[in-house]
């Protein structure tokens, strides 16, 4: 009797498990961010999107170093010389100082140095609410891929930003969103101050951000989109009223 081999094909992997590449990835976040988080489960990729939000927050910062950045600072040293608070001496050291290769550095070191910080502290607030607040199996690890790779979608407000102050040849009241309705005197009162930081926060811009960040938590945490927007959301909101009080109080403004 012949015997016969039957060959069993092998299991098609679940739907959305493949794991996407790099580019594959980044590109899915602005196009398609509910695909865009699979095999994030299992392997981490928060490295890629950290990296390119440092090198091109840095290449910023260098760009606008002497545009913008220093005639800013200078503009504060000769503010704090009619206040009484330095001298004209000192003012003369700090520009020659900073107007050299150490200041530059100093300035994109801070660019590089400033956004894993911002990234570690954020990804601590949305673990927070969704592992803690809604009580979901949601490691630190996988907030913190969320945050970063999210991160990616503040690329366009940073272009903007860095274009307007490329144009107005300073850092001083930039607005990447509604805050731009505000009208500011000069200097800008607190009240001013806070709204304009609360609106921009609010602006079409962040918010694409904050959706992006609720979709990849809900999409890692296996918790409901809705649950993850209401608890996120709150949180985002709480967040930036107290950094527009926290800007307001340290505004030298009336």
């Amino acid at each position: 009797m012949e015997m016969q081999s039957h060959q069993v094909a092998p299991a098609a992997p679940p739907p959305g498990s493949a794991s996407l590449s790099l580019v594959q990835r980044a590109v899915a976040m602005f196009v398609r961010p509910t695909s865009a988080w699979s095999g994030l489960e299992s392997r981490s990729q928060w490295w890629f999107p950290v990296l390119v939000i440092m090198v091109i927050s840095a290449g910023l910062g260098a760009a606008l170093f002497q545009r913008a950045l220093l005639p800013m600072m200078s503009e504060t040293w000769e503010q704090a010389v009619s206040d009484g608070r330095m001298t004209s001496e000192q003012v003369d050291r700090m520009e020659t100082f900073m107007s050299g290769p150490v200041g530059l550095c100093m300035i994109v070191g801070q660019q590089a140095i400033a956004w894993p910080i911002i990234l570690l502290l954020s990804a601590l607030g949305v673990w927070f609410g969704v592992g803690f607040v809604l009580g979901t199996k949601f490691r630190y690890r996988l907030a913190f891929e969320t945050v970063a790779w999210a991160s990616l979608i503040t690329l366009p407000a940073q272009l903007l930003g860095a274009a307007l102050a490329w144009s107005r040849e300073t850092m001083r009241g930039l607005h990447t969103g509604f805050g731009i309705l505000v009208p500011e005197s000069d200097p800008p009162t607190k009240f001013q101050t806070a709204l304009g930081f609360f609106l921009d926060s609010i602006g079409p811009l962040s918010l694409w951000y904050l959706a992006v960040v609720i979709i990849g938590a809900a999409a890692l945490s296996g918790a409901r989109r809705k649950s993850v927007a209401w608890v996120l959301g709150g949180l985002y909101v709480a967040i930036m009223i107290f950094f527009s009080a926290l800007g307001a109080m340290f505004n030298r403004g009336g």
